[in-house]
């Protein structure tokens, strides 16, 4: 007896494209021939705008972090008594 041939094969090479709602993208390659246990590459996709956003809120953190506790606690009573004042 010889094997039967199945008439579907599942493709070797293909892709999934993953979409976020703030308009990021996500491209998954993957190759079964090459790597069957998991994509060979990932291409990120973002908008214009998004890099420009990303960038700025990772310098904030980064300065937020910097700064010692009694310079947090002197801008938080700055911005109380500055609500204050209306």
């Amino acid at each position: 007896m010889s094997k039967a041939q199945s008439t579907y094969d599942k493709p070797r090479k293909f892709q999934h494209v993953y979409k976020d709602d703030d308009g990021c993208e996500s491209i998954w390659k993957y190759d079964l021939d090459k790597f069957p246990n998991g994509p060979i590459s990932v291409e990120h996709k973002y908008p214009p705008h998004y890099e420009k956003k990303l960038k700025a809120q990772q310098k904030e953190a980064k300065l937020a972090k910097s700064q010692s506790t009694l310079e947090k606690a002197k801008a938080a009573n700055k911005n109380d008594k500055d609500s204050r004042k209306y």
